[in-house]
């Protein structure tokens, strides 16, 4: 039975990220030391003012899964680009990922209408290659829960319910709130994270975990507190990426 307790952290960034803190070997030697059993590397795409280099994710691929005892997805927090859903890197490479995050960042777009970060939303979940939402309680990027939740539902996707956000989007509680609500209402699985860019800072999610706590969200339903749950979600939408539409004679 599956506790509030999470086992690994799947939003964290390198020094690919420019602005972030630590190597790889840095972030799987704190994961050792914390007693977690697996960790997503998900830097910034390169269309934001410090991401990382396309190169970066090409590179991903030829990094062991299991590095010290510890399962690496290799990931990207890519960046959404206009509203109509483009981001930032090629399929190309997104298809050689485990696990990727579309966010919503002021640095990569500007702010529009409430109208418009719905319909950015909703393009990026239909998006086969992404799999998991970034900082969706961001209130800058302010849109309409209760579609994109249930888009969520239909497309068997997921969010996250980001630690950092407190402090780095000032605001968010409120939003968040509505949103574990909605999840817990459809359906929705969760992951807890810290979006760390330091090791220092690695699977700190106690604002998160105490959250969905507070509003008794099923602790088997935030997919990171068990790596048997994180991989069968990993699995399962490896096969869908991978998975192509025969055509009707």
């Amino acid at each position: 039975m599956s506790e509030y307790i999470v086992k690994g952290d799947m939003h964290t960034h390198t020094v690919a990220s420019q602005h972030a803190f630590a190597t790889i070997g840095e972030m799987i030697d704190q994961s050792n030391k914390m007693g977690l059993e697996f960790i997503a590397i998900t830097d910034h795409g390169p269309e934001m003012t410090d991401g990382a280099l396309r190169l970066h994710f090409l590179g991903l691929s030829r990094l062991p899964e299991v590095i010290e005892g510890i399962r690496v997805y290799k990931g990207a927090e890519v960046n959404i680009k206009n509203f109509r859903g483009r981001i930032d890197l090629d399929n190309s490479i997104l298809k050689k990922l485990d696990f990727v995050i579309a966010s919503l960042h002021l640095e990569a777009i500007k702010p529009g209408t409430r109208e418009e970060h719905t319909e950015a939303w909703l393009k990026v979940i239909g998006n086969k290659y992404v799999d998991c939402l970034g900082h969706v309680g961001n209130p800058s990027f302010d849109f309409d829960h209760e579609p994109v939740i249930k888009a969520l539902k239909e497309e068997g996707k997921i969010l996250e319910i980001n630690s950092n956000s407190p402090i780095a989007r000032k605001g968010s509680r409120e939003n968040c709130v509505d949103i574990i609500r909605l999840c817990k209402k459809y359906g929705v699985p969760v992951v807890a994270t810290s979006d760390a860019h330091h090791k220092w800072n690695l699977c700190n999610v106690e604002y998160s975990m105490n959250l969905l706590k507070e509003l008794e969200f099923p602790p088997h339903m935030i997919l990171n507190t068990s790596k048997a749950a994180m991989d069968e979600y990993i699995e399962r939408r490896r096969k869908e990426k991978t998975r192509t539409v025969s055509l009707q004679p």
